[in-house]
């Protein structure tokens, strides 16, 4: 039976969020093509598409972007950038021209992404100032490599200053609790690399010791789940007698079939010291990693620090090498979208990595402290609106803040600086309030929210920003922090109060939509009903009502939740009184271009599920 249809003004909006990197890298898109699109977004009922902007083509612009379509990942890009020209332009006008309102996205924390190329690999550039402990930066603005100073910087590392001239003489590895393992001397490996690339086996002598000690510390997974509390009783390995020099080091096993049972996450299995009692400040990898992924530390590299220490894996896990191939373009790239049990196996375990030192900057995100970062988010909203779009959104989270140790980050000298001023402390060497460092640095973002907000009404259009109510809350556990800033607090309320904003965009899944364990098992957090019970949620819902400001719901397609699911989550938040809009997240979900660049493919039957539903719910104009 057809749904009582609810009398709304303004209508219920559904929209489309365009995230072109998949798009243009995965078909070759013309204009053309992107008319198709925009075609298809009229035929499913939507109304508005949300651009995410990235910054312009040409390189000398103050503004340029991360131009990811000309990575190896992107096969189509480069033909695509040859035949649409700077993409928000065309797809502005590809837009109008069906009739859609279109919005341009910026994300401010987006200047790069946190993936690395391995230093040894042939893709690596040894010559620019974009690195990482692994290997060089895959894609970031010329912006970064102008001004690297303004990434949002550690704060001072303790411990000694020649780390690469210690030598490794001990390695402690820690299972989670203190039942017997199955991983004996002769299970264990050490392989090394002097750049991280087709690591070699080292064929070296070890004393290795088993012991039950109290566990050091609380260890918490990426999920907030307590997985050893500080004095448990944990099974220790004790590899001795040790003299490693190379700069990347892996402890694998070799076991060839399961039960696993040797468990932690990667930041609480393992401890390394030199010739002192103090551990080695390190840096930890599995095979795990937002792109490119499993990685294979024999035929590839891996990606240290790279945002999911606190993954639980094993250490006796199944490791082969045939997980990936040799070069970027034959591996088997994230497969986070489409296959939950597969990623359940993930890493795979079977080994751990790690190399001294910690980054001194997150990968590529600015500091928004640096006046040279507010004149590039304020150069980037003016192009969004020159180039003609209806108007401008705000969106946190990016993908170039990935890190294991995200509240270490936030120390650059501007902001060490006015706290010094403001509260007589230097955060750098003494105590501090992490609230008022959070505070101090929401202040100078909320700055430039209401320069967006005044620069985009003055030209007559409308000022939205993303409420992310996965990271926007008091204590946000380690997985819904990946892809924020730490140590920021995101004044959305007052933002909101001012009346900055004409509406507000809510987004609550967490990064690439892992907030549910990927292991197959049914989802939990993603549920709508789940995320609409959350209190900050319900928060945000009861100021926006309060406050007469429309509301749109941002939610991934067929990631967390089966597409049957989605699409009743379709109509139950057009029924929601609460809500002004769907936002459908995003479209490379939905249909991928051809090679050729002469039509549109369907992923699945989604379009047709969501169009059905659409016109049920009256959302399909004539």
């Amino acid at each position: 039976m057809p749904p009582v249809r609810v009398d709304r003004e303004p209508p219920f909006k559904l929209s489309m969020t365009v995230d072109f990197f998949g798009d243009g890298g995965r078909g070759l898109y013309t204009l053309r093509t992107l008319d198709l699109m925009m075609r298809e977004a009229r035929r499913l009922g939507v109304s508005r598409v949300y651009w995410q902007y990235l910054g312009d083509l040409e390189r000398d612009r103050y503004g340029a972007g991360t131009n990811m379509l000309r990575t190896p990942w992107a096969k189509y890009g480069p033909r695509t950038l040859a035949a649409i020209g700077e993409p928000l332009e065309a797809a502005v006008g590809a837009a109008h021209r069906r009739g859609l309102e279109i919005f341009g996205v910026l994300k401010p924390y987006h200047t790069g992404m946190s993936a690395t190329f391995p230093e040894g690999s042939p893709e690596s550039d040894p010559a620019t100032p974009m690195r990482r402990i692994g290997g060089s930066l895959q894609c970031f603005n010329p912006f970064m490599e102008r001004f690297p100073h303004t990434r949002i910087q550690r704060r001072l590392l303790k411990g000694p200053t020649n780390l690469q001239a210690i030598p490794i003489r001990r390695i402690r590895l820690f299972k989670r609790d203190d039942s017997p393992t199955r991983i004996k001397a002769g299970n264990l490996e050490i392989w090394g690399s002097s750049d991280n690339y087709r690591y070699r086996r080292r064929r070296v002598r070890f004393r290795l010791e088993e012991t039950v000690e109290p566990c050091f510390q609380k260890i918490r997974d990426y999920y907030g789940q307590t997985v050893t509390r500080k004095g448990d009783p944990v099974r220790v390995l004790s590899l001795t007698g040790l003299d490693l020099r190379d700069r990347y080091l892996v402890v694998a096993t070799n076991f060839e079939a399961g039960p696993a049972d040797f468990e932690n996450t990667a930041l609480g299995m393992i401890q390394v010291f030199g010739p002192d009692r103090e551990p080695l400040p390190i840096v930890v990898a599995t095979g795990d990693a937002t792109w490119v992924r499993p990685r294979d530390f024999r035929t590839y590299g891996l990606e240290f620090d790279s945002g999911y220490g606190t993954r639980r894996f094993h250490l006796d896990g199944v490791c082969g090498p045939e997980a990936v191939g040799t070069t970027p373009e034959e591996s088997r790239t994230s497969s986070w979208h489409e296959h939950r049990a597969e990623l359940g196996r993930g890493a795979g375990g079977g080994f751990i990595a790690f190399a001294r030192g910690k980054n001194e900057f997150l990968p590529a995100a600015p500091c928004e402290f640096h006046p040279e970062v507010q004149r590039l988010w304020r150069w980037r909203v003016n192009r969004m609106l020159e180039k003609g779009v209806d108007g401008v959104v705000l969106r946190v989270s990016a993908h170039g803040t990935l890190t294991d140790e995200p509240h270490e980050y936030g120390f650059n000298p501007p902001v060490v600086e006015a706290y010094r001023a403001r509260h007589g402390v230097d955060i750098r060497r003494e105590e501090f309030d992490p609230d008022l460092l959070a505070a101090l640095r929401g202040e100078s973002y909320t700055r430039f929210v209401r320069d967006a907000s005044a620069m985009t009404r003055r030209a007559g259009k409308l000022f939205q920003v993303q409420v992310h109510t996965e990271a926007f809350r008091p204590d946000p556990v380690f997985g819904q922090l990946m892809g924020f800033p730490a140590n920021v607090h995101f004044a959305w309320r007052q933002w909101l109060e001012e009346g900055l904003v004409d509406a507000v965009t809510l987004r609550s899944s967490w990064y690439e939509a892992a907030e549910d364990p990927l292991d197959g098992s049914p989802p939990l957090r993603s549920k709508l009903s789940n995320v609409l019970a959350d209190p900050v949620v319900r928060e945000v819902l009861a100021v926006t009502e309060d406050l007469g400001l429309p509301v749109y719901l941002n939610r991934y397609v067929a990631r967390a939740v089966p597409i049957e699911e989605y699409v009743g989550d379709t109509e139950q938040i057009w029924r929601d009184h609460r809500f002004a809009g769907f936002d459908l997240y995003e479209f490379f979900h939905l249909a991928r271009a051809t090679p050729d660049g002469s039509r549109l493919v369907p992923v699945q039957d989604r379009i047709r599920q969501i169009r059905r539903k659409a016109r049920e719910l009256g959302l399909v104009r004539a």
